[in-house]
């Protein structure tokens, strides 16, 4: 019987982790009563934080990989499209832009976030909605490994 690498277990057994992490998360539901979610329940203005590890050559910055943080303030207009301004460190440069783009929202309270920076990097993520007020989000892009949290501040 042959014994498996570490290498290959250490990744396997991060996986499993955030699975079940992931299904244990409690999923909120609408505020208005119908106790479901949808696009138009995110509606505001919301904070961002951000922080990660870019892992794939980005225009114009160092080679990966190196860390990344971010703040933004997003709008959510309740139609599904998404609109902000961030102040980004990545990897030492600090880096400003708008964002732009689209969200949508599932039944069982996951949904994406489709946008594009004034830069042309897109920014890509799945997120759970907790309560309406906050979204927890994860990049789904190959360049980054990153998470954020977004928190309504306005309505």
């Amino acid at each position: 019987m042959k014994r498996r690498k570490m290498t290959t277990l250490v990744p396997l057994a991060a996986v499993a982790a955030l699975t079940l992490i992931a299904t244990a998360l409690p999923v909120a539901h609408a505020e208005d009563g119908t106790d479901t979610c949808s696009v138009s329940a995110l509606k505001g203005t919301y904070s961002v934080l951000a922080q990660g590890t870019v892992v794939a050559q980005l225009p114009n910055f160092p080679a990966p990989p190196f860390p990344f943080a971010e703040v933004a303030i997003d709008y959510l207009d309740g139609t599904g499209t998404i609109s902000g301004k961030f102040t980004a460190n990545v990897g030492g440069v600090v880096v400003p832009g708008t964002v732009a783009g689209t969200y949508t929202v599932n039944s069982d309270c996951t949904g994406t976030v489709t946008m594009q920076t004034n830069s042309g990097i897109p920014v890509n993520e799945s997120f759970v909605v907790l309560g309406n007020r906050s979204l927890r989000l994860v990049d789904t892009d190959f360049y980054i490994v990153a998470t954020r949290t977004m928190e309504r501040i306005r309505d």
